[in-house]
């Protein structure tokens, strides 16, 4: 049985980390470039478009 993608939301940025929203979690990940460019072409994610409610600032 193969397994399905994670659905995944790039909510921001913060600093030099990148914000992710995955669909179980309550609070979004922070993941480095590197981490966001292997997500990013990974077959195992797949990013969904934002909408407006999507670009809270999760800063101070």
């Amino acid at each position: 049985m193969k397994k399905k993608p994670v659905k995944v939301q790039l909510i921001g940025k913060e600093k030099q980390y990148f914000l992710i929203k995955f669909p179980d979690l309550k609070i979004p990940v922070k993941v480095n470039h590197n981490l966001y460019t292997k997500m990013k072409h990974s077959q195992e994610y797949v990013f969904s478009n934002l909408n407006q409610k999507g670009f809270n600032s999760h800063s101070a």
